[in-house]
């Protein structure tokens, strides 16, 4: 490490990168460390209040499980909150609500939350439900993606469930089930290569994630088989970049053109602003997809153009859609 490191540039980077405990686990880690003490302790506050909060999120979950457990209910964990349990210290990697699906209990889900907690479900989204549960974000899921308008999405999702039919982990002795290592790679770089080509972009707490992954690969499963599932469904050009660009921030070297280009993306990202109003914030997805016109040519096998057709066809002729 260079001994004319600027650490405050250090922990706002990490803040805007979403990995302020992480990253702070690894300025603990170092030798020598040259940070300045107000810094460094401002820095483990920090993360002590995203541990805090990831403690309250899982004391939250495991409850929400027990009560479904009690109605037959098994409720699968998705997104963050499944990747965080690959890290060494899962409560570092912070999660801004938690994901659930329920299989065909969604509704039933739904349910028990409005008449044995009293909450109110918001069942406005096609893809999930929203809740709060003990002043946590739940969003309860349908589909595991959105289908709307898209035969290419509805036959991943039916992949996704079928998945999820596999036997998972069980979480540390709690009703929670963990998604068997390829359902969460795939989901993984679905979801990730969405936000990076439709929306505001991705952040190196995706990177981190998918490091953690590749760490917590099944003995059952090799990557080579992974990269023949992602190239059989269109995934494939993001994937291998995002594995490069997660080998260059782990072990150095040089990046290809495409992982160049995709790191400054990252590194620039900017919060894009969300609308409460429904017809404003479809107008907002649409401009951002085609602001990120550029990125289909070199990480997806889809245009730009295709994606908002999809997305149009989808508002205006499949509000409400269904798996045949």
């Amino acid at each position: 490490m260079p001994n004319d490191v600027n650490w405050q540039d250090v922990y706002d980077l990490s803040i805007r990168q979403s990995v302020c405990a992480i990253a702070c686990d690894g300025m603990l880690a170092m030798e020598n460390c040259e940070i300045d003490d107000e810094l460094r302790y401002k820095w483990i506050g920090q993360s002590m209040v995203i541990e805090r909060k990831g403690i309250h999120q899982w004391e939250t979950i495991c409850s929400l499980a027990d009560l479904y457990a009690q109605h037959g209910i098994k409720i699968n964990v998705l997104k963050g909150f499944s990747y965080a349990s690959y890290y060494p210290q899962p409560y570092h990697r912070q999660s801004s609500d938690i994901d659930i699906c329920l299989m065909d209990d969604f509704e039933k889900g739904n349910l028990i939350v409005e008449r044995e907690i009293g909450d109110v479900v918001d069942r406005s989204e096609s893809k999930h439900s929203h809740f709060f549960f003990n002043g946590i974000h739940i969003e309860n899921h349908q589909f595991c993606i959105g289908i709307k308008g898209s035969r290419y999405n509805k036959e991943l999702e039916k992949k996704f469930r079928n998945l999820l039919n596999e036997t998972g982990v069980r979480m540390d002795g709690s009703n929670m089930i963990r998604p068997i290592w390829l359902f969460n790679a795939l989901f993984f770089m679905v979801h990730a290569r969405n936000h990076f080509l439709v929306e505001e972009g991705i952040t190196m707490k995706n990177l981190c994630d998918w490091l953690m992954l590749r760490e917590g690969m099944e003995v059952t499963t090799n990557m080579e088989d992974f990269w023949i599932v992602c190239d059989q469904v269109g995934l494939l050009k993001f994937a291998k970049v995002i594995d490069e660009v997660v080998d260059y921030m782990k072990d150095g070297g040089s990046l290809s053109e495409y992982g160049q280009w995709m790191l400054q993306d990252i590194l620039s990202r900017k919060s894009a602003k969300h609308s409460i109003n429904k017809t404003i914030a479809h107008l907002n997805m649409i401009r951002m997809i085609w602001a990120n016109r550029w990125k289909y040519q070199y990480y997806s096998d889809s245009t730009a153009i295709k994606v908002i057709a999809r997305y149009v066809y989808g508002y205006l002729f499949d509000r409400n859609p269904m798996l045949n």
